[in-house]
């Protein structure tokens, strides 16, 4: 599975939690954000909490940085609240 980064507004229950840059993977095809890991990224670990991403908002950055991509509306943190 590839994972890249992502920058990302992020919220939780409707407040700006802020500018995040995150994993990204793509599951059938779909891009997804990752917001928690089976294990450590790459070490076969496995996402298991993320957010499916609308492809329209999804732009690609100029290559050459670590961040390849940036997410122009927020994605709403799953987790419950600790």
């Amino acid at each position: 599975m590839q994972v890249t980064k992502i920058r990302t507004l992020v919220t939780r229950y409707g407040s700006v939690v802020g500018l995040f840059n995150m994993d990204m993977v793509f599951l059938s095809g779909v891009p997804h954000v990752v917001f928690e890991w089976s294990g450590e990224p790459g070490d076969e670990a496995e996402p298991t909490i993320v957010v499916a991403l609308d492809p329209r908002f999804l732009e690609r950055l100029p290559a050459g940085a670590e961040i390849t991509h940036q997410y122009r509306v927020s994605v709403e943190d799953p987790r419950p609240s600790e």
